[in-house]
């Protein structure tokens, strides 16, 4: 036990102190975050409904909990290969209260959202101050929350093209704030909670719940080093595992319930078996997706950007030193920032990424050679243990680190890091080799907002011309016009088609990919693979697939024109190995009965949408 018997007025004394200070600082500290939700509500209103693709990914986010919400069970009667059963049965779960809506999910995911932002702001606050919690929540708002680079909508929070990964990130970030309460509290619940997270997280996606596993490893490292009580660090541990198995627990018995041990075993782990089973990883676009394709560019690019940052912050630091007491030297500040600022508006900020891994290694460095130095002031476990996740989650990107397409989620948690090291921690360590601290941190501030303002306009570039509606009531989503999507149109006039001339109780299957189309005219889709690309094919089989389909034949098959040229392979049908004998069974026993657009899946350009229906089987005549 401590013997602090003689300090113990000394320490309420301070202790009171400080309260007062908090109290006094309090309102300026939440005015930061009250210019987040300002900001957040705004961009939510100017994005409105225009953040899910048509066609690609997202429909799989609605139809699958759907279908749950109705009866069906998940790797059972639907196969999804994105993820484990965690959010898309929360998803099902919300449809059952609230009913099956695009719109339920949104508000669900904006939710969630918030929720992110006021804890990030929380905790950033704590070992920081609140100049550095706004400009990190305001960059998570303006580059991530909403943010769309590219003619495929699906990377952003509130429509994510896989639930899974959302969930899995925002579920990491609690379980690491919680960590960090454990290890300066010390206190088991908190270790408990943080478990409990992890358990969850196990359920969406592998490569976030790895991430999250180095962080606890950290974690517990961490505290041994530091405060030395492994018995108690073994406890919490204890602790720790036991209460992550506890939704595991919860969705085994589940699935059992439907199934034996061993599927429903297979089942709670499913995010996992694509990985250990398939050859899906190998495939062309997840060469890309890691940078492999072209590995010596990525990693020169890095290189080049990580340089460049370190010089410019060395060679503004040393400007820096700088008294401001007179005006020339103010002048001569005033000069030497704004090439920094040209420079800025200047560059291509969705290539701010790159230096992103290396930054964070440094970040991760300082913070375990200044701990004990830091600590004086504000212990950095919380920076330290959200550090190393971002570094872990990175490694999803390979060498080709970005902040747009999987970058959204990805990397997200290392440009969060990136802001606290250049805006927070590297100022206050230069201040004692005499840098004007404020003058360092409002650059890198102007800097900051450049690019965020970059990157939201780039943005809207894409979100402005979205003004076509598809589907009705609290389904619509809206689209460019036909000539910058034309899946948009084509899909808009082919509902109505639907709604009219194929029943209710009809199923339909919408080929290679487009089960947005179920979920908006509420069809149903009888085989168990939804989605036909070459990743699909390889986890699940070929044969696997086409037999499947032949036995649950649909009433009506909807062919796409989907270009598959990022998998390497030509479109849907023309090879032995993406689709040939599934469509020669389709053109044997069914009938086209309506053409939107071009023939599909014919030529890569003409985009077209054509619905066949089964072919009546003859019986025999009396």
């Amino acid at each position: 036990m401590k013997n602090n018997t003689s300090d113990e007025p000394l320490d309420r004394t301070r202790s009171g102190a400080g309260a007062g200070a908090r109290a006094r600082s309090l309102p300026s500290q939440w005015l930061g975050l009250s210019l987040v939700g300002i900001i957040f509500a705004a961009v939510a209103a100017l994005t409105w409904r225009k953040w899910p693709d048509i066609l690609i990914d997202y429909g799989m986010q609605l139809y699958l909990p759907w279908r749950i919400s109705q009866g069906s069970v998940l790797y059972r009667d639907v196969m999804y290969l994105t993820g484990g059963p965690l959010s898309q049965y929360y998803s099902a779960a919300l449809f059952k209260l609230f009913g099956a809506s695009l719109l339920t999910l949104v508000i669900s995911n904006l939710t969630i959202t918030a929720g992110l932002l006021v804890l990030t702001y929380r905790r950033f606050l704590e070992v920081a101050d609140a100049w550095t919690a706004t400009t990190i929540c305001l960059g998570i708002v303006l580059v991530f929350a909403f943010g769309n680079y590219g003619d495929i909508g699906n990377y952003n929070f509130i429509t994510p093209y896989c639930h899974e990964v959302f969930h899995g990130v925002v579920l990491s970030i609690l379980a690491v704030a919680l960590l960090a309460s454990w290890a300066d509290k010390e206190r088991i619940g908190f270790a408990m909670g943080a478990g409990f997270c992890g358990g969850l997280g196990f359920m969406t996606k592998p490569e976030v719940f790895l991430a999250l596993a180095i962080s606890v490893a950290a974690a517990f490292v961490l505290y041994c080093v530091t405060k030395r009580r492994v018995a108690f660090a073994a406890r919490s541990l204890a602790a720790f595992l036991v209460a992550a198995m506890v939704p595991l627990l919860g969705f085994l018995l589940y699935f059992h319930a439907f199934e034996g041990w061993g599927a429903s075993l297979r089942s709670v782990g499913y995010a996992w078996v694509p990985l250990l089973e398939s050859s899906a990883k190998s495939n062309a676009y997840y060469r890309w997706c890691l940078g492999l394709d072209m590995p010596a560019y990525h990693i020169r690019m890095l290189l080049i950007h990580f340089v460049v940052v370190v010089a410019l912050m060395g060679g503004y630091a040393f400007l820096f030193r700088r008294k401001m007491d007179s005006r020339t030297n103010r002048l001569i500040l005033l000069v030497a920032v704004v090439p920094l600022l040209a420079l800025a508006s200047r560059f291509d900020w969705t290539q701010c990424g790159r230096a992103l891994p290396l930054l964070t290694v440094g970040l991760c460095i300082i913070l375990c050679v200044k701990y004990k130095e830091l600590s004086l002031d504000k212990a950095p476990v919380f920076p330290l243990l959200w550090s190393v996740f971002a570094l872990a989650l990175l490694a999803k990107l390979g060498v080709f680190s970005r902040v747009w397409h999987y970058g959204f989620i990805l990397a997200m948690p290392a440009f969060v890091s990136v802001i606290y090291l250049l805006l927070w921690l590297v100022p206050k360590l230069l201040e004692k080799y005499g840098v004007q601290r404020q003058v360092f941190r409002g650059t890198v501030t102007l800097v900051l907002f450049i690019g965020f303002l970059f990157l939201f306009m780039q943005s809207q570039l894409y979100y402005w011309p979205k003004t076509l509606a598809v589907g009705s009531g609290s389904d619509v989503i809206l689209v460019a016009d036909q000539e910058r999507t034309p899946a948009g149109a084509a899909i808009r006039a082919a509902l109505p088609w639907i709604e009219k001339n194929i029943p209710s109780d009809a199923t339909l299957a919408v080929l290679p990919e487009g089960v947005m189309v179920n979920f908006l005219s509420r069809r149903t889709n009888p085989t168990h693979h939804l989605v036909w690309n070459p990743v699909e094919l390889a986890a699940f089989g070929q044969a696997n697939m086409t037999e499947d389909f032949q036995k649950h034949s649909p009433d009506y098959i909807m062919l796409v024109h989907r270009d598959a040229a990022e998998y390497g392979v030509k479109l849907f049908g023309q090879s032995a190995e993406f689709g040939l004998e599934l469509m020669q069974w389709i053109q044997t026993h069914y009938e086209p009965v309506y053409l939107i657009g071009e023939e599909p899946l014919q030529k890569p350009s003409a985009f077209g949408i054509k619905i066949l229906k089964r072919i009546p089987v003859k019986g025999p005549t009396s």
